[in-house]
């Protein structure tokens, strides 16, 4: 794993483990071995462990850049299995969740099938994350340059911004909370609030251009993302990939609708003060 890359996870890992005041999400979650980890904890599907902090964990900004922050703090490395490739997927299909409006999306659960095929093509492994987060923003960055003003620190390298330690951490910010919606699908009561409070931390970046329409964006960039992923998972038929690709655009959807919900009540009532 390059060091750079090392070093970003372990400040993102730091940043999500910073205490402030705005909530405290209560998460034992049940890692894949059985035991009971903490929210802040990223356990691989071999019971190993790439992500600790202290106490006080919170919630953290995910779709836009926060202030850097702490000391770095040291990861253990893991033997990486299937990451997508970083380039969208432009040429697929997108399946309709036209079944789906944001209100009924909000009540939606997963049936225990359909959360375990979940588990089954995530990984908490550095190499899977990293690479996830990365064609998450390539293309969001790619599809909607508007979306650049929300990251100057990123797009001060000009066309080298792929490079950056910058683009590193924000690539691997957005991660952990998928991975942390993921060790929650058994606890969905827990996981509707922990989203909803990151949706109203992004009330801050409205007046650095943040557009309601840039969940619209993360949301495309997830279905892609994941679907690139999934197809190229040699460990599942294709019947499974297919129902995949399904369940993961319907939780996609849960995450993008649960943080507009935060963040929407949060601005009207910022606005009406």
């Amino acid at each position: 794993m390059p060091t750079a890359a090392s070093q970003a996870f372990a400040f993102v890992a730091n940043i999500f483990g910073a205490s402030t005041s705005t909530a405290q999400i209560s998460t034992e979650l049940t890692a894949h071995n059985g035991k009971q980890i903490g929210e802040n904890e990223l356990t691989a599907h071999n019971g190993k462990q790439i992500g600790e902090n202290g106490n006080n964990k919170t919630t953290a900004g995910i779709i836009t850049e926060q202030p850097k922050s702490g000391n770095h703090q040291k990861t253990s490395q893991i033997k990486p299995i299937m990451a997508p490739t970083g380039k969208p997927s432009i040429t697929d299909s997108r399946e309709s969740s036209d079944e789906f409006t944001d209100d009924s999306i909000l009540t939606w659960e997963p049936d225990v099938d359909e959360k375990e095929l979940v588990k089954k093509t995530w990984s908490d492994d550095f190499e899977f994350l990293y690479e996830l987060g990365a064609a998450i923003y390539t293309y969001i960055f790619e599809t909607n340059p508007n979306t650049k003003s929300l990251f100057p620190s990123i797009h001060q390298y000009g066309d080298r911004w792929k490079e950056s330690k910058e683009f590193r951490q924000q690539a691997l910010r957005f991660v952990q909370t998928l991975s942390h919606t993921v060790k929650n699908l058994y606890h969905m009561d827990r996981l509707a609030p922990y989203l909803y409070k990151i949706g109203e931390l992004h009330v801050k970046f409205a007046k650095r251009g943040f557009q309601p329409e840039f969940w619209n964006d993360f949301l495309d960039a997830m279905e892609v993302s994941l679907a690139d992923s999934i197809k190229r998972n040699k460990d599942l038929t294709d019947e499974q990939k297919k129902e995949a690709t399904r369940v993961w655009r319907r939780l996609a959807l849960y995450v993008i609708t649960q943080m507009k919900r935060g963040y929407n009540d949060l601005l009207k009532k910022t606005e009406a003060a």
